[in-house]
């Protein structure tokens, strides 16, 4: 019998294809909405995070033929995170360069009120936090830290969940 084999590159691309439609709705929704960055976008973000990267490992499990070692499980978790964050990345690349350039003005006065709630930065220091901040807030920046961001909580959320996905061939029972 011809053992198949299946590119881990392949099977996390497309999953991650799914979930990138799936948190870009998302942000669609709350732009249409006015609420851009509202909390609950934020807190929405996750479980579709998670249930993206469970759905990507049990997919690549299924391709495999049902076994999956914890390994493989963390590397097409990162992977489709990694691949995800370069295509919510580039949306949120155009959304902000060319869509709506207004939302980066609109994240600066987000981000004083939120330095200001806080209370943590005294007011003559508000305006070198700001800016700092807001350094960190333009169109690329946003693009690097979804990629790296994604990359980094797909290991996070990864390393949890391949302890539950993972099914080594020894496991398997002899029939």
């Amino acid at each position: 019998m011809e053992e198949k084999t299946t590119s881990i590159w392949k099977s996390s691309l497309v999953s991650a294809v799914y979930l990138a439609v799936a948190l870009i709705l998302l942000s669609v929704i709350f732009y249409v909405t006015g609420n851009t960055f509202s909390k609950t976008a934020q807190y929405l973000t996750y479980p579709i995070m998670i249930a993206g990267i469970i759905w990507a490992q049990l997919s690549y499990k299924k391709t495999l033929g049902g076994t999956l070692t914890y390994g493989q499980a963390v590397g097409v978790g990162v992977l489709t995170m990694a691949f995800a964050g370069v295509i919510t990345g580039l949306y949120n690349f155009l959304l902000y360069q060319v869509i709506d350039p207004s939302l980066q003005e609109q994240l600066k006065i987000f981000t004083e009120e939120q330095i200001v709630q806080q209370g943590r930065v005294p007011e003559e220091q508000l305006d070198m936090a700001v800016n700092m901040a807001t350094k960190f807030q333009t169109p690329t920046m946003l693009f690097i830290m979804a990629i790296v961001g994604g990359a980094f909580a797909g290991l996070i959320v990864s390393l949890i969940t391949a302890i539950f996905v993972k099914k080594n061939p020894s496991d398997e029972v002899p029939a």
